[in-house]
């Protein structure tokens, strides 16, 4: 919504506006019900009736207070419009590997659900964020098993990512597989194609690397910092046997996905259950929050003029009186 402005030099406005009565009543060495002299006007006032010379004195102060309006230079400060509204783009890249199945985790009542599930639920808790925060992100989603595939391109449209967040499911996986290389180059073509100048991709897994593609998840880390993207990993699992393969060694590929943090200046994240994931997603998104403010312009209308004109009407209005009363 405008607004009405007046200039830094108001307080000069109250002193001259206030002149004409602080002369009327400075102690003079006329009758004391003589009106106020002024030169311009005749001796005929004195015989005038006191009604009369009201009007005209009230007529000439308000014509003095519009005066010291237009002086003021008010303005109308019309709503601000926004030149350029400043944004990063974010991709959320989930795991759908088999593993994702696992009932491991406990939901807010303490119920055993899927990994999916709760990262269903996180990632919602995610965009909320978001929307809460005013954020202006552009924000889409990647599913990746075998193959990564775009869930959602990148859009403001937050309400719309809620939706298809609710549609993460098991059954959108094209394999058993865990396709790390392959989700972080669909994220580096999606942000080319989107002209994107902040680039942030925020990839969840349970697992390793597992399809041999002829680029190593590190190499394509090296490409995505070429192309300016920071890359956050979050390795999610329990500590459960099943995070185990037959030699005992840890299915999540912390190593390779600290460094994939470490290449393109992100950081890795480790989750064990449904609390630290949402800790670590708002880490994230405090991290990610946006402290530059929006370039814009502030269209300002001059309103002096209409003061001067009422200004003038009332001068001509007491000068018209004046001469009827001379005659």
């Amino acid at each position: 919504m405008g607004a009405l402005g007046i200039g830094s030099w108001w307080w000069l406005f109250l002193i001259l506006a206030f002149l004409p009565i602080i002369i009327r009543f400075l102690p003079g060495r006329s009758k004391k019900d003589e009106f106020i002299y002024i030169t311009s006007l005749p001796k005929i006032l004195d015989s005038e009736p006191k009604n009369r010379v009201h009007m005209i004195f009230g007529i000439a102060y308000a014509a003095w207070v519009f005066l010291m309006i237009a002086l003021m230079r008010p303005v109308y400060y019309d709503t601000p419009i926004v030149i350029e509204q400043p944004h990063r783009d974010i991709i959320l890249a989930i795991d759908l590997s088999d593993s994702m199945k696992y009932m491991d985790m406990l939901d807010s009542e303490n119920r055993p659900v899927q990994r999916i599930d709760i990262v269903k639920e996180q990632v919602r808790e995610f965009i909320l964020s978001r929307i809460k925060s005013n954020s202006n992100d552009r924000i889409g989603i990647i599913i990746f098993s075998d193959q990564a595939q775009v869930l959602s391109p990148l859009t403001f449209d937050k309400g719309l990512l809620l939706k298809l967040a609710d549609e993460i499911d098991l059954k959108l996986s094209t394999g058993p597989l865990t396709n790390i290389t392959g989700a972080i180059n669909m994220a580096i073509n999606r942000f080319e194609e989107a002209g994107t100048n902040k680039k942030i991709l925020i990839l969840l897994t349970d697992g390793r690397n597992t399809v041999d593609g002829g680029m190593t998840p590190t190499s394509a880390a090296h490409v995505a910092y070429s192309k300016d993207m920071k890359i956050y990993t979050i390795g999610f699992g329990s500590d459960a046997a099943d995070d185990f393969d037959d030699e005992g060694i840890d299915k999540i590929d912390e190593q390779t996905l600290k460094e994939i943090a470490k290449i393109t200046r992100g950081e890795y994240k480790r989750a064990h259950d449904r609390k630290q994931l949402h800790n670590k997603y708002q880490e994230i998104n405090f991290n990610e929050a946006s402290e530059e403010t929006p370039r814009q312009y502030q269209p300002e209308v001059e309103l002096y003029h209409w003061p001067l004109l009422i200004s003038l009407l009332l001068s001509i209005c007491t000068g018209i009186v004046v001469r009827r009363i001379n005659g």
